[in-house]
């Protein structure tokens, strides 16, 4: 369902809104909302940490968060309905490397 007016998108606004009060430690995040998706929220985060937060503030069970790739970076990842809206909640991030010669 496509939203004609920002009224249809305002379920989404007001839960970020209120995660923003309740949880006002809870990491920043690049939030996007669509108008062809008014109830369905892209949650980028800057770090597994991050997902970790927002995992536990949306009430998401540790088993729904996933390990995989967006592009050829990896990420972690949920998808998660919290108080009537579409969560996708994700963070990429680059692999700790090991030094040469180093301990794994």
């Amino acid at each position: 369902m496509s939203a004609e007016t920002l009224a249809a998108q305002a379920a989404a606004f007001t839960c970020l809104a209120g995660l923003a009060v309740g949880r006002p430690a809870l990491p920043a995040a690049y939030i996007t909302i669509s108008g062809h998706s008014p109830r369905e929220v892209s949650v980028q985060l800057r770090d597994p940490s991050a997902v970790e937060a927002w995992r536990e503030a949306l009430d998401v069970a540790p088993e729904r968060v996933v390990a995989d790739r967006i592009g050829d970076r990896p990420s972690l990842e949920f998808t998660a309905t919290a108080y009537g809206i579409d969560f996708h909640v994700y963070a990429t991030y680059t692999p700790a490397s090991v030094p040469a010669g180093g301990a794994a």
